[in-house]
């Protein structure tokens, strides 16, 4: 026998490899069951930490932060009254451009009362050409965020928070953010002096105690 015709005779014959049809790993994008498995766990797991506890805890940052922001509000408010020595007002604004509503949780603007642009100046109004000098917008989820006791020109006006070129409120008030449980509401006081700080449950029985000394016992 030649050497070719060994050569040939020996010769291995490399079989094709076939994928996917026979149910091996290869390119198939099926999954094992234990795999699946895994991943019921898996989501189990999260879905028990994305509970009820967890959740609370996500809308209790949400109200922290709204309350942070109306702290920036009554602070820009007051500090560019007293740069500017204008009458500076806070009002309610669902539209970002007037003062239009007494629910802050939809938005707000602050502007200068300084009677620009044909405007009336000290009369608490928007107008003519005054400028605009902040604007908030929605505080989002179930929120909301009312102002209680605040007067412009000793008439109650709850769309509205003031001060004048010294830096002082026009009326003291309080601002409530509530997530829908008067007992977790929050509030923030303003004094006469235009100075703001959070209220506190004076008495331990649950309920913050606002300007007045009531306590917010229902919301909003």
């Amino acid at each position: 026998m030649s050497n070719a015709i060994y050569r040939q005779s020996h010769t291995r014959v490399r079989r094709p490899v076939f994928s996917g049809v026979c149910g091996c790993r290869g390119n198939s994008a099926g999954y094992t069951l234990l795999e699946m498995l895994v991943t019921m766990l898996v989501i189990a797991l999260l879905g028990t930490l994305v509970g009820p506890g967890f959740i609370d805890t996500i809308n209790r940052n949400r109200q922290q932060s709204a309350v942070g922001n109306m702290f920036g509000m009554l602070s820009t408010a007051r500090s560019e009254a007293v740069g500017q020595t204008v009458t500076v007002v806070a009002c309610g604004s669902t539209d970002q451009a007037t003062c239009n509503s007494n629910n802050w949780e939809n938005g707000w603007i602050i502007f200068a009362d300084d009677g620009s642009g044909g405007g009336t100046e000290d009369d608490f109004t928007l107008n003519g050409g005054e400028p605009l000098i902040r604007v908030g917008h929605e505080a989002g989820g179930s929120l909301t965020v009312r102002t209680r006791n605040f007067t412009i020109n000793g008439v109650a006006d709850a769309g509205k928070i003031a001060f004048n070129q010294d830096g002082f409120a026009e009326s003291r008030g309080s601002i409530v953010v509530c997530d829908g449980d008067a007992a977790g509401a929050m509030a923030l006081v303003l004094n006469l002096s235009g100075q703001a700080r959070l209220a506190v449950d004076e008495n331990a029985d649950g309920f913050v105690n606002i300007d007045d000394a009531s306590e917010v016992s229902s919301c909003p």
